[in-house]
């Protein structure tokens, strides 16, 4: 039986409405519920709520006394902010400075996808609700070339799920969006923009039979499906992906896992990874790690590393950090990796990878402690798998988790993922950090 990925454990989803596979934009008649793009504003408007976390007198000195960071070299916690309730699913750095992330939201009475924009010291500029009236939740955001946004979510209606994909201006007002999808439930995991201007969506389809199969959908630039594409073994295997990014020279990795049928009553699993060309012909699928779980991939042109965890006990679900270097032409896992990295607990699990100014890898993640505590872990790896550093900025007793990164124009990077405080009430969490 296939473990639900740390990223699903993790997050709430929710979501809704069909389109055919192939077509563009939906016009209104198409939706069968009234979508939306509402700014969040007086009492709906996103608070920053710093307070609760301040009140924890952040000691590095104090951190580094206790053992709390591994090595030396270690970027420096600059800076923190807490907003209303929730989680934030995916960071980017914006044109002038500031940030934007994504989330969901019930400001509006049901479940929507949150885009918020913040100025360079994390206060909120505008938040804007998109989706539909009934459940929706944000994956992904990206940047566009005109300062823009791109947005993917999923969406749930008439006992269905869908992607949901939005288009924005710099002010988030909406260029397009709809739901797309088909007969089959559509789980989106994760998006990139593409060099032409639309984007790569990736995720798992599945059956009303439960059979689930990788999947990846192509858009233009404006909302038109280009081309789509399903991986499996049938029904005698569960595939999905969990990231996706372009590759240098074009075309796109995703990566994942794959679950096999090894007896009639046997089943295992394996971290997965996939290369496509920009037209969605396959390049290359590899297998990684029995018992692995891969949740983002980076590229360079000399290497795609991708990140996870791996099942060190399978019986107890023990698991260790787990990272990967595949070759850019063969997919082969490359000399001395993979690495497999005990963080400490029964619980460790990477969630999110990318390539720093200097060529090597920084990457956050989670550490589980136990059934009811996260904290927040970061780490660097140098293109041959060793650890430049691995820390836990936050005190071990706070309930914290890093999900998503984006490096920064000043060469450090912030990360986005949740607080949760002794009332057990869960933020929204920023953290930035220094080089």
């Amino acid at each position: 039986m296939l473990r639900p990925s740390w990223k699903t454990l993790m997050l709430t989803t929710g979501l809704a409405a069909q389109l055919a596979y192939g077509g563009a934009i939906p016009g209104s008649s198409e939706i069968p519920e009234q979508t939306k793009g509402t700014a969040l504003t007086g009492a709906h408007a996103v608070r920053r709520l710093d307070t609760a976390l301040s009140l924890k007198h952040v000691d590095l000195t104090a951190l580094i006394a206790s053992g709390a960071h591994s090595l030396v070299g270690e970027p420096t916690l600059q800076a923190y902010a807490l907003y209303a309730e929730g989680s934030a699913r995916s960071i980017i750095q914006t044109s002038d400075g500031g940030y934007a992330f994504i989330g969901t939201t019930n400001a509006l009475g049901d479940n929507d996808i949150l885009l918020v924009k913040t100025d360079a010291f994390m206060s909120v500029q505008w938040a804007y609700a998109y989706g539909t009236t009934t459940d929706d939740s944000g994956v992904e955001v990206r940047a566009t070339s005109d300062g823009g946004f791109m947005l993917a979510g999923q969406t749930y209606q008439n006992n269905n799920f869908d992607y949901f994909v939005v288009r924005t201006d710099p002010t988030g007002a909406i260029y397009w969006q709809g739901p797309y999808g088909g007969v089959l439930q559509e789980y989106p995991k994760a998006m990139e923009v593409t060099p032409d201007g639309g984007c790569i969506i990736v995720g798992k389809t599945q059956s009303n039979l439960g059979y689930q199969n990788a999947h990846m959908m192509k858009f233009s630039a404006l909302g038109s499906v280009q081309w789509e594409k399903s991986f499996s073994s049938g029904a005698d295997g569960t595939y999905e992906f969990e990231g996706v990014t372009n590759v240098p020279g074009g075309g796109y990795v995703a990566v994942g896992s794959r679950q096999v049928k090894v007896s009639a009553t046997t089943w295992e699993n394996y971290g997965y990874a996939v290369k496509v060309s920009s037209t969605g012909a396959t390049l290359f699928q590899v297998n990684s790690g029995r018992f692995a779980y891969l949740e983002s991939v980076a590229a360079t042109s000399t290497g795609y590393v991708a990140v996870g965890y791996i099942y060190t006990n399978i019986s107890t679900f023990d698991a260790d950090f787990y990272a990967v270097r595949f070759n850019p032409t063969t997919g082969a896992v490359t000399a001395g990796w993979p690495r497999t990295i005990n963080g400490g607990t029964r619980g460790d699990y990477l969630s999110d990878v990318k390539v720093a100014s200097d060529g090597n890898y920084v990457i956050t993640g989670s550490t589980t402690p136990s059934d009811t505590q996260r904290n927040m872990r970061l780490m660097k790896l140098n293109t041959s798998g060793t650890a430049l550093w691995n820390y836990a900025p936050y005190p071990s007793t706070d309930i914290t988790s890093g999900e998503s990164l984006a490096m920064t124009s000043d060469g450090g990077f912030i990360v986005s993922g949740g607080y949760t405080n002794p009332s057990n009430t869960s933020y929204l969490l920023l953290s930035k950090f220094s080089p």
